[in-house]
């Protein structure tokens, strides 16, 4: 690297507080962040591209697995496995809150759950929207992805510290402060 360069890195990885958390910590933190969230980009790699689509979650265990609804016939679950299988399509799940300057991403595993027991745990009032039918719809299926691994980037300071810290930056020709930033190890 060359010597400019490595000073940026430096400031760099001083401005963003790394702060990695472990096993139940991690869990903790990850539904910190997604549930104040709560939407997401599904996200999956299809016939060679890249394809994205808003769920809601509605819920994270104590695993940090993380549940929605979906409708059977969903290209999302097209090739999904049934029952309790472990291994599934591999999905990366993308939370964003610019309001708070929050964005989690998450790596793991979906798969299909038959459980009439968990279909009434996670049921609301406006899971109606998309299945008219209730909880016995015979669409509605539960979908749970198994946290292989996640990141985050989390700023508490409000948009007008954010700015400051931007406008410092450009002036004295540092780094901004970037928050704090780590993974959540879950497995």
């Amino acid at each position: 690297m060359e010597p400019d360069e490595t000073k940026i890195a430096t400031d760099l990885k001083t401005k963003v507080m790394e702060k990695d958390f472990e096993d139940n910590q991690a869990t903790k933190k990850l539904k910190s962040l997604a549930e104040d969230i709560r939407f997401c980009m599904y996200t999956t790699y299809e016939d060679g591209r890249i394809v994205s689509r808003p769920m809601t979650t509605l819920d994270i265990d104590a695993e940090g697995n993380i549940w929605f609804f979906t409708s059977r016939h969903a290209e999302l679950v097209k090739d999904v496995p049934q029952g309790n299988a472990r291994r599934g399509d591999q999905v990366t799940l993308i939370y964003s809150d610019p309001k708070s300057n929050t964005y989690l991403s998450v790596s793991g595993t979906a798969s299909i759950v038959e459980s009439e027991r968990r279909k009434d745990e996670l049921w609301n009032l406006m899971s109606k929207a998309w299945f008219p039918g209730g909880k016995d719809d015979p669409d509605l299926a539960v979908l749970r992805v198994t946290t292989q691994e996640a990141a985050y980037w989390d700023s508490t300071s409000s948009k007008m510290v954010v700015f400051f810290s931007m406008l410092k930056a450009v002036i004295t020709g540092s780094t901004p402060d970037g928050g704090d930033h780590g993974k959540l190890n879950l497995v």
